[in-house]
């Protein structure tokens, strides 16, 4: 018994010293862990950026207004053009005007969301799967958009029902549109789309050219409003943009985030739609 129990003693303290040396390791590698990403982020601070924030950001975030938009006002010296990414994909771009001064004004999906600019040349806008690591780190400076809770809801260009078609034309530009909502309906979330929650709203949208130049359509040229008239998220990780000649067409889907309860309405983003005189709309039910 005696020897049993000095055999147990010992590999009870031999247990108890591995623990302590795994324990003094973890704590060891785990500070060695924060020193270098300390040392990481340091360094990262400490890189010469390209894109210099001289308004609408503060300490690394910027702030939907009253609009829920966001304006942006930075220099860029040196480079003809500022890309934004978000999730990965070049949603839109500024010129710097050649005075390398760039504004952009956007309507920020209503949750936080980490918006990324870059003067790196090889980003061109509608590119997916984008890895920031493979951008110089000096090209781009990446900042928070943190939503207004409580916006004030102007109502849209157009909003048309399921089935619906609006044309747009302008006989000065030769532009002549005819876009169509097919489809609007709730589907489970699909989890290559990295999803907010468990549900998405999926939109059909057809687009035709009627006109006599060639014209450019992407998601973002629409947006979802919920039950109160708020924006739902766009899912960027589902982006096209198509160049559309005279007489072509395309039909594709958008997709949004369900973040709180319907009607859901679908409308035509007044940046590339506007029509004064058709402004209000009606709500599409599903």
């Amino acid at each position: 018994m005696n020897k049993k129990s000095g055999l147990l003693l010992v590999f009870c303290v031999g247990v108890f010293a591995a623990c302590q040396n795994e324990t003094e390791s973890s704590t060891v590698d785990s500070v060695v862990s924060e020193k270098s990403s300390s040392v990481a982020a340091e360094a990262e601070e400490s890189v010469a950026k390209t894109i210099i924030f001289s308004s609408g950001v503060r300490d690394g975030i910027t702030r939907g207004d009253k609009y829920n938009y966001f304006a942006l006002k930075g220099t860029a010296e040196g480079y003809d053009q500022v890309t934004t990414i978000i999730e990965g994909t070049a949603v839109d771009y500024r010129d710097t005007n050649n005075v390398w001064e760039f504004d952009y004004p956007y309507q920020g999906p209503s949750i936080k969301t980490e918006i990324t600019f870059t003067t790196d040349t090889s980003v061109l806008y509608g590119d997916t799967g984008i890895d920031l690591d493979d951008l110089a780190p000096e090209s781009y400076v990446t900042i928070t958009f943190l939503p207004n809770d409580n916006p004030t809801i102007t109502p849209p260009a157009f909003t048309v029902n399921e089935g619906e078609a609006q044309n747009f034309l302008s006989e000065d530009s030769g532009i002549n549109e005819l876009v169509t909502v097919m489809e609007i309906r709730e589907i489970d979330a699909l989890e290559a789309l990295n999803p907010l929650g468990e549900k998405l709203l999926e939109v059909e949208i057809q687009y035709v050219n009627n006109g006599s130049v060639d014209t450019y359509i992407a998601p973002n040229y629409f947006s979802a409003l919920d039950g109160e008239g708020k924006t739902l998220p766009l899912r960027y990780t589902h982006f096209w943009l198509n160049a559309v000649a005279p007489g072509e067409s395309f039909t594709d889907t958008v997709y949004f985030d369900i973040t709180s309860e319907g009607p859901y309405a679908i409308q035509f983003f007044d940046g590339a739609w506007i029509d004064s005189e058709e402004a209000g709309g009606t709500i599409n039910d599903i």
